[in-house]
């Protein structure tokens, strides 16, 4: 490339912006995932190198916020606008050749790919504000209208990126059982202010903060909340026995994080439908806590334990299908097996 650059020259590499990414796949996740390369890597990982080119592209695009500043954007400075801007498109075409690596691979479950899904179409979001941006300048060098939008846009796909890349699947499985187990946590708070002073109907501790005033007003007159103490005592028994359990929940996802987070965990099993699976069955488990203690709450003097033998065993039955997943992912830990099972006799114990 000659020293003489021209407006012309940094309107081919919008083009190639255009045309190579943002046309061919903004907004669409699928197109993006039959993305074809022949991109092999050697002595490095697919998710080391999603974190250097995240890294590279965000640090060319820091220098073209700075380049792109009205009084920086001038015919003497063309040749490094170009210069950034052609390192930016390069590396981004490195990045979009990487994915084949990610969605070819069935190592790699589905929960992460959508992540990175999304982050991608972050990236052609904010490049797509950059060219209109860059159109703007080309007709008017002063206009400085979404400069700083298109690279705050482009960093936070950049940050994204770089995460996916550092956590790995492993690591985004964690944070998402982390998020569940707050809620657990947070339900066991309800059941210890429960415990603190027993009362019928205390499903507003579990108040979503959705419900309207008019709602408040209908539901003002529960119906059976006469003093009732066997009744209560019975119910109070019920939760106390079920802190347990919820304890035990809280115990098994908190091990599972804290396994799959050691920096040396390796699964013989590295099947990504294994942890899309876990995926699953973990986000079960804290819908089917949250609508069970949702409907405990709520009981009043006719209470009977009886009539939560359905939603106890649907829950049961997602803790069960939690079990069996783990030891897939774990059947070469003949230890980690072994807690596995004392948790699983433990919990199911009548």
């Amino acid at each position: 490339m000659s020293e003489s650059i021209t407006i012309e020259n940094l309107k081919e590499l919008q083009t190639a912006i255009k045309e190579q990414f943002i046309d061919l796949y903004k907004d669409d996740n699928e197109a993006l995932r039959k993305i074809s390369s022949t991109t092999k890597i050697q002595g490095s990982t697919p998710c080391e190198e999603l974190v250097k080119l995240s890294k590279l592209i965000k640090a060319h695009t820091t220098k073209l916020g700075i380049i792109l500043k009205p009084d920086t954007f001038t015919e003497a400075n063309y040749l490094a606008t170009y210069k950034e801007l052609k390192a930016f498109v390069d590396y981004v075409f490195f990045f979009f050749s990487l994915l084949p690596l990610f969605y070819g691979d069935k190592e790699y479950p589905e929960f992460m790919l959508k992540k990175l899904d999304h982050a991608a179409q972050e990236l052609l979001n904010g490049m797509n504000v950059l060219c209109d941006e860059l159109t703007r300048k080309f007709e008017e060098n002063d206009s400085d209208e979404d400069r700083l939008l298109c690279i705050g846009m482009i960093w936070s796909s950049c940050d994204a990126l770089e995460s996916i890349g550092q956590k790995g699947k492993y690591g985004l499985l964690a944070d998402s059982i982390r998020e569940s187990n707050g809620l657990i946590e947070d339900v066991l708070g309800d059941v210890a202010e429960f415990l603190e002073e027993p009362c019928f109907n205390s499903g507003d501790m579990m108040d979503d903060g959705f419900s309207s005033d008019e709602d408040d007003e209908e539901n003002s007159e529960p119906a059976n909340l006469e003093d009732d103490p066997e009744t209560l005592a019975k119910l109070t028994v019920f939760v106390q026995e079920w802190q347990t359990k919820l304890k035990m929940i809280k115990l098994l996802l908190s091990s599972f994080v804290s396994t799959i987070s050691a920096k040396d965990y390796k699964s013989v099993n590295k099947a990504g439908s294994v942890l899309d699976d876990l995926h699953v069955e973990h986000s079960r488990i804290t819908k089917d806590v949250d609508e069970l203690f949702g409907d405990i709450f709520m009981s009043d003097s006719t209470f009977d334990r009886a009539d939560f033998a359905e939603p106890i065993e649907t829950l049961n039955s997602s803790v069960r299908s939690m079990i069996v997943v783990m030891k897939k992912l774990n059947n070469d830990d003949t230890k980690k097996s072994k807690w596995l099972n004392v948790w699983d006799a433990k919990y199911f114990e009548k």
